[in-house]
């Protein structure tokens, strides 16, 4: 590749090689980091609409628990009245 009048072209032939290996791996990390950013961010997304789910099914059991409750009371005093 390289002959030995050549040396200089050689030389920064090789360097130019390196800058570009350093470049791409610089830019291989940058990607690494933003596909975790965007990882963290997609699991945090799950979480609060797990707990949001969560929150609403409770919410969903109470109601449902208190007019149960409800129900039997008032056919309790009614069934006391009849």
């Amino acid at each position: 590749m390289c002959s030995s009048s050549s040396t200089f072209s050689c030389s920064s032939s090789i360097k130019v090689v390196g800058v570009i290996a350093v470049e791409v791996v610089i830019i291989a990390v940058i990607v690494v980091i933003v596909v975790e950013v965007v990882v963290v961010v997609v699991e945090v997304v799950v979480v609060v609409v797990v707990v949001v789910v969560v929150v609403v099914v409770v919410v969903v059991v109470v109601v449902v628990v208190v007019e149960v409750v409800v129900v039997v009371v008032v056919v309790k005093k009614k069934s006391i009245f009849i």
